[in-house]
C-alpha cells in the first residue's frame, strides 16, 4: 500500500499542477519530518529562489523544517513570517520564538487566532492544510491533509492576504473580504475564501451540502456549527450517504453537533487512533474536496485568520475519498455508539505519548483515563 501511495504520489509530481497529500496517523509524535506533506515542504523550502512567505500557527520540535528555512535564507532567499500570538504575545508551541530569532516574524497580540497553515513560495506554489508546523502534525501523529498548488493567480490570492497581516497588520476583523471563485488552473477549478469576513461557511461550503448528490465524507477535527450540522440532516433525509469521522477530544467539547447527528441516523465515527483527526475538510461526489485550516465552528468563520480551499477536481477527490474509508475501516464499530477517551487505554497510544490529548493538564499516567483502575 506504501509502495503504491508513493507511486501515485510522483505521478502527480509529473503531471499535474494540485497534489493532495495525506497520511495516516503514526503510533507516537516525531521530531523527525515523517509526514509526505511535511518532506514535500522541506523540498519546496530547498528549491526556493527567491522568497517564502509563511502563515502558521506555530513551531514545535520540527528542526528540519526550520533548518531547511535557516538555509534558504543563508543562500539568500527572502523570508517573512506570521505566527499567532496572544494578548500577551505567547504561543501555544514552545518553539515559536526561534522563528522571531531568526527571520522578520510579525504576529497579531489578540485573543482571536492566527489559525492558518499555509506557505508561498516565489510567487508561484502554494502549500496549505490542516497540518502544523509540530511535531504531531508534520511529524505524523495525527490525522492530516494537505494541498500543493502551482499556480501563479493562487499564489498571488495567497501572498495578498499575508501582506494584509504582515504589511497592514489587519488581522482578524480588520481583515477586507477575500473570497475568490472558479479559478481555472490546468487540472482543476479551485475557489478560496479567508476568514473572518468573506462568510466562507455561507458563500462556499454550505451550497456543496446542497448541491450533494451522492455522499458527503467528512474527516474533521471540531463540528459545532449548527447551520451546517442542519444541512448535513437535510441532506440526509433527501438520501445522500453522510459519513462523519470526529476527533475524540472534540467529541467532549459540549457544543459538538455529533449526538444530533447520530439521532437522526447518519454514521458518525469517533477516532481513538491516539493522534488527533485533525483535518478540516468534506469529501463530496467524486467531485469536490473542501481543505484548509477553518475548523467548522462559528469561531472558525467569523473570528478566526484562516483559509479555505475548495478543489473541483475528480481524481483528488477519489483519491480523498478511498483514504478516507481506509481510516473508517481503522475505528471499530463500537465507536459509532459511544465515544473512546482521547487519553486513556482506548485511544492508541494516548497514554504513553507525553502529550495533553484532551487538554486537562494531565499528561499520560497522570491523567485518570491513564490509570490502571480505569483501563478500557
Amino acid at each position: 500500500m506504501k509502495l503504491l501511495m508513493l507511486i501515485v504520489v510522483l505521478l502527480c509530481h509529473l503531471f499535474a499542477k494540485e497534489t493532495l497529500y495525506l497520511n495516516m496517523p503514526s503510533p507516537y509524535p516525531s521530531k523527525k519530518t515523517e509526514t509526505s506533506f511535511g518532506k514535500e515542504l522541506i523540498r519546496l523550502i530547498n528549491q526556493s529562489h527567491k522568497e517564502i512567505y509563511f502563515a502558521i500557527y506555530g513551531l514545535r520540535a520540527q528542526d528540519e523544517i526550520l533548518q531547511a528555512l535557516i538555509d534558504a535564507k543563508k543562500r539568500g532567499v527572502h523570508i517573512k513570517g506570521v505566527v499567532d500570538s496572544d494578548t500577551h504575545g505567547k504561543n501555544y508551541y514552545e518553539d515559536t520564538h526561534r522563528l522571531y530569532e531568526l527571520f522578520d516574524i510579525k504576529s497579531d497580540h489578540k485573543s482571536s487566532i492566527m489559525h492558518n497553515k499555509f506557505f508561498v513560495f516565489d510567487q508561484k506554489t502554494v502549500w496549505t492544510g490542516s497540518s502544523n508546523i509540530s511535531d504531531t502534525d508534520t511529524g505524523g501523529y495525527n490525522a492530516n491533509n494537505v494541498v500543493v498548488i502551482e499556480d501563479k493567480k493562487v499564489a498571488k490570492i495567497y501572498q495578498q492576504e499575508f501582506e494584509q497581516m504582515f504589511n497592514k497588520n489587519h488581522f482578524n476583523s480588520k481583515k477586507e473580504a477575500t473570497l475568490y471563485t472558479h479559478i481555472k488552473t490546468s487540472d482543476s477549478i479551485i475557489t478560496l475564501s479567508f476568514s473572518p469576513k468573506s462568510s466562507t461557511y455561507e458563500n462556499c461550503i454550505e451550497p456543496l451540502i446542497r448541491g450533494a448528490k451522492k455522499y458527503i465524507y467528512i474527516p474533521i477535527f471540531y463540528l459545532t456549527h449548527k447551520r451546517l450540522s442542519e444541512e448535513l440532516i437535510d441532506a440526509h433525509k433527501r438520501g445522500v450517504e453522510i459519513k462523519v469521522i470526529l476527533d475524540a477530544s472534540a467529541a467532549k467539547n459540549k457544543y459538538s453537533t455529533h449526538h444530533i447527528l447520530r439521532d437522526v441516523g447518519i454514521e458518525v465515527k469517533v477516532e481513538n487512533f491516539g493522534g488527533k483527526m485533525h483535518a478540516k475538510s468534506m469529501i463530496i461526489d467524486d467531485r469536490f474536496i473542501i481543505s484548509g485550516s477553518m475548523n467548522f465552528t462559528k469561531a472558525g468563520e467569523s473570528k478566526n485568520d484562516e483559509n479555505t480551499v475548495i478543489i473541483e477536481n475528480t481524481s483528488l477527490t477519489k483519491q480523498y475519498k478511498e483514504h478516507f474509508i481506509e481510516l473508517w475501516r481503522h475505528i471499530p464499530r463500537r465507536y459509532l455508539k459511544i465515544d473512546p477517551n482521547p487519553e486513556g487505554f482506548e485511544s492508541g497510544n494516548s497514554c504513553f505519548d507525553e502529550i495533553d490529548n484532551n487538554f486537562d493538564k494531565a499528561i499520560d499516567d497522570k491523567d485518570q483515563h491513564c490509570q490502571k483502575n480505569n483501563s478500557f
